[in-house]
């Protein structure tokens, strides 16, 4: 019985010595080396976050006024918002792109609507909702970000390929912007990181001003909604103000008055207006989406 204390005792002392020599620094590297990766995966990641900003700005419908370059050599692009007040953002670019950007934008044919992308390997499709639905950039920024495990994810989901496997975040370096260029005709040429161009007309004389947000929730569908409108600048008094589309909603417009009306039917989900403002030079276009707000009763 003595022998066997005796055993246990020695082997216990060895696996205390044992313990107390493991070097445990290797680990510890690695465990450091993954916590500065994923923080400098979220440093790009709030880079991207404000192009994709930037980017929205330029596409959901305001009027761009100039392109000018500063001392840094970035471009300042100039608009006039719903509010008719001009603002500014300050667009960088990099032509060496090694990783084309998760986001970006293009142009729907069908309602001449910008709508988000996803562009992962080297294929770019429509960024899509819960209900498989195209995302539109009026009115809507999504955010991008890195989970604990390094992942990509838009709007907190991870993001996945065709195959259903998760996007691995890398430190490449990647860009929204990728080239600039402003036409002789007075376009503004944007190249985005994936390859894809927008073109943007630039001018000054002409802004729609709609007394009402980019999105629009709907509580009663009874009432039809007014919407005030003003027409802006030097060309204003010969502008024509028009309803290019009306989706999911009937709309009017009254040119005495300058008032929208929009009316809901009562199976009404969502649905948008687009109205313009032409001076039979430049387009202005102005999208307006109305969403039906859920009430919530309490039991």
């Amino acid at each position: 019985m003595k022998r066997i204390y005796f055993v246990c005792s020695v082997l216990f002392s060895l696996l205390l010595t044992s313990c107390g020599d493991y070097d445990d620094s290797s680990i510890q590297n690695k465990l450091n080396d993954f916590k500065e990766r994923i923080a400098a995966l979220q440093t790009k990641a709030d880079k991207l976050n404000e192009d994709i900003s930037k980017l929205g700005y330029l596409t959901e419908g305001n009027v761009i006024t100039s392109v000018s370059r500063n001392s840094d050599g970035q471009y300042v692009i100039t608009y006039k918002d719903n509010n008719n007040e001009e603002k500014a953002v300050v667009v960088a670019t990099q032509e060496d792109v090694i990783e084309a950007p998760i986001l970006g934008v293009r142009l729907n044919d069908d309602d001449q609507l910008y709508y988000w992308t996803t562009t992962i390997g080297n294929e770019t499709n429509w960024l899509t909702d819960d209900t498989e639905k195209k995302v539109p950039v009026c009115g809507y920024t999504p955010e991008m970000g890195v989970n604990a495990d390094g992942y990509w994810t838009v709007n907190g989901e991870i993001l996945k390929d065709n195959k259903g496997t998760p996007i691995t975040a890398t430190t490449d370096e990647t860009a929204i912007f990728k080239n600039i260029t402003k036409t002789d005709e007075g376009y503004l040429k944007i190249t985005l990181g994936n390859g894809e161009t927008l073109t943007l007309e630039v001018f000054s004389s002409l802004n729609l001003r709609l007394k009402a947000n980019a999105v629009t929730k709907i509580t009663d569908l009874s009432s039809p909604l007014k919407i005030e409108y003003e027409v802006t600048g030097a060309s204003a008094e010969e502008a024509l103000v028009t309803i290019a589309q009306a989706v999911n909603v009937k709309a009017t417009i009254d040119k005495e008055t300058h008032t929208l009306t929009v009316i809901f039917e009562n199976n009404f989900d969502e649905g948008h207006v687009i109205i313009t403002a032409y001076d039979l030079q430049h387009l202005v276009l102005r999208p307006l989406l109305f969403k039906k707000k859920l009430i919530l009763k309490m039991i």
